[in-house]
């Protein structure tokens, strides 16, 4: 029987580095037996039907701005797999984006972005563990009316779960590799601006790096249990 396939979206980068921003979604894809096609936003995507789940990643962009010119066309193609059922796993921007086509809202965070490693309050522990998870965001969503909201912080909504779609606005997926891509993005007077000591971040992310991947590959087991993957995969 073939592997199950998870098309996973990056913004922002090409297919090859789409693998490393997914983090410790490709080893436990890699682990499950779980087929990963990377594509990037702005580039032809397969038809959402022919996929059994879609992961979308973090963006430097807003999930609110659409004068960001691949953006109206990733919407629809999240319209096209909520239609035909693929569940979606929405990651920061991800979460962000998938909030937004089932009826929340995207817009900027304001006084309410998030950089660092915190534990959120979580009321389904064996879907989203409290953590200490990443946080890194200047944006945030409100999870759509018709959802269930599993986990907050005293910012923002931080996990809500509509069907199989699960939306985060945390970074579960975040490896020591991953990190320094995302510093690569950002000049040292922004960090400075935002009040990031890049090398403390690091250390701190390269010390909790095991504890996290552990932690990351349960939340995507529950994704995968509900989405149905693991009909074909075996979760551990």
């Amino acid at each position: 029987m073939d592997s199950p396939t998870l098309l996973v979206i990056g913004h922002e980068t090409d297919t090859d580095t789409v693998p490393v921003l997914a983090g410790t979604l490709t080893t436990w894809a890699t682990d499950r037996g779980v087929t990963v096609v990377p594509v990037v936003a702005g580039q032809s995507l397969p038809d959402p039907a022919d996929v059994d789940a879609i992961a979308v990643l973090g963006s430097a962009q807003g999930a609110w701005d659409d004068d960001v010119p691949w953006l109206a066309p990733e919407i629809e193609h999240l319209r096209a797999a909520i239609a035909a059922h693929t569940p979606v796993l929405g990651i920061c921007f991800g979460g962000q984006l998938l909030a937004r086509v089932l009826g929340g809202r995207a817009e900027p965070a304001s006084g309410r972005r998030e950089n660092g490693w915190q534990e959120i309050i979580t009321t389904a522990p064996d879907v989203v563990p409290a953590g200490p998870w990443m946080e890194f965001h200047f944006d945030t969503f409100t999870a759509p009316p018709s959802s269930e909201v599993l986990a907050t912080s005293p910012r923002c909504d931080q996990a809500f779960r509509e069907g199989p779609h699960l939306g985060l606005q945390f970074h579960p997926e975040v490896t020591p590799e991953e990190f320094d891509l995302w510093m690569r993005r950002l000049s040292a007077e922004r960090l400075i601006e935002l009040g990031i000591d890049p090398a403390a971040l690091r250390a701190e992310t390269v010390a909790r790096a095991e504890e996290s991947r552990v932690a990351s590959w349960g939340l995507f087991d529950a994704f995968a249990e509900r989405a149905g993957l693991v009909n074909r995969t075996v979760a551990r």
